[in-house]
């Protein structure tokens, strides 16, 4: 889980370094499903693990996801937008759509590449709606 963890990580990051958000946001995406599919056992466990098995490696999951979700919201942070804790909650929320998202993903026969691409495009939209939902939040408030 530190080696999966870290390397998500060093994805968010590396997007980041990369250019503008909005294309940052579609290639994260599209690293993020690459290392799931190099990576498919390992996200079988995670998915089977996630939500059953052993106490210690579901602790040791969320925290992994934690930590990816506080990489990532170091990409959300606009000068004094939006309040730490809720970047920080949106962040969270986007990683959770993430793995679940890859659990649907490795569902997909490995030659299914318009269903992948699809599934790809319906997390863009999932992670978007979670952006435009955290600053019109704000706004409200």
């Amino acid at each position: 889980m530190d080696d999966c963890g870290g390397r998500i990580q060093a994805i968010v990051g590396d997007a980041r370094n990369k250019g503008a958000y909005k294309s940052a946001l579609r290639l994260t995406i599209g690293f993020f499903f690459d290392y799931v599919t190099n990576n498919r056992s390992l996200f079988r466990f995670i998915a089977r693990e996630r939500t059953g098995g052993n106490q210690k490696i579901r602790e040791k999951i969320r925290e992994s996801m934690k930590a990816i979700a506080t990489e990532l919201a170091k990409d959300m942070r606009m000068p004094k937008m939006i309040p730490d804790a809720d970047i920080q909650f949106a962040s969270e929320l986007i990683v959770s759509i993430c793995f679940q998202m890859a659990s649907d993903f490795l569902d997909l026969a490995t030659d299914a590449h318009s269903e992948m691409r699809k599934l790809k495009l319906q997390t863009i939209k999932q992670v978007r709606l979670v952006f435009i939902g955290t600053i019109r939040g704000r706004k409200r408030r």
